[in-house]
């Protein structure tokens, strides 16, 4: 694994029809590691990084008014509401994070795939060569993106011959590896690799704080499987 400095912006796109594990599971890792940083008595200090969830124009969110005001909000695949942000895809993050859900057009993520306010900035975040990943599905937000051809990658393992037509190599999460980072684009198996893929994350991010790594490690109390090629993004 490539050292790397730790982020200081990490986006999660959501959008209509998601699964919302894709979006909570690595959320729920990612802001315990945030919680952590924040502890301005541990040691090694670190420094805390800007976590939102984002929907693009297009991405199906509507806004609710409820006790505390308006909300903008989107529903996923299993009928759960949860709170969004609203993004234009113009101020990139240090790391941008692709959920997937429902792959059946003309919805969820086969929907976004063909929505350019969702891929023009998945293929800008690329093409700076900032760091990148989709969880289960959102792999094919990347084919939208045209920037899987010639790419070892992972999705959910039902799906790898979808993947695989689209000009992915790609590693079956079943027996492979559940994560696959190759050159900063980081890809994960199916629904609960989010998981696996967010602790991940965390481990090469701050490759210089272990403690952060192991703390994590412990309060998500969930092993997992990687596998890392060639890693040029900073």
């Amino acid at each position: 694994m490539n050292a790397r400095k730790p982020p200081t912006s990490i986006y999660i796109m959501a959008f209509a029809d998601c699964d919302e594990l894709d979006v909570i599971a690595p959320y729920e890792v990612l802001q315990t590691a945030n919680t952590y940083l924040s502890d301005k008595t541990r040691k090694p200090r670190g420094k805390p990084f800007d976590l939102r969830i984002v929907a693009v124009e297009g991405a199906g969110a509507v806004r609710l008014t409820g006790p505390d005001g308006p909300q903008l909000v989107v529903t996923g695949h299993h009928g759960t509401t949860f709170g969004v942000e609203a993004w234009d895809g113009k101020e990139l993050p240090d790391l941008l994070i692709v959920a997937g859900g429902n792959v059946n057009a003309p919805t969820g993520i086969s929907q976004q795939a063909k929505n350019p306010a969702f891929t023009t900035p998945i293929r800008k975040q690329f093409e700076r060569h900032a760091r990148l990943a989709s969880v289960c599905t959102g792999a094919f937000g990347l084919v939208g993106a045209e920037i899987v051809r010639d790419r070892r990658m992972t999705t959910h393992p039902d799906l790898l011959n979808q993947l695989a037509a689209a000009g992915a190599d790609v590693v079956n999460s079943d027996w492979g590896a559940r994560v696959v980072d190759e050159d900063g684009i980081v890809s994960c198996g199916g629904v609960t690799a989010g998981i696996d893929e967010a602790l991940y994350l965390i481990e090469t991010c701050w490759p210089d704080d272990p403690q952060l790594v192991s703390d994590v490690r412990s309060y998500v109390d969930y092993p997992y499987r990687a596998v890392a090629r060639s890693d040029r993004r900073t």
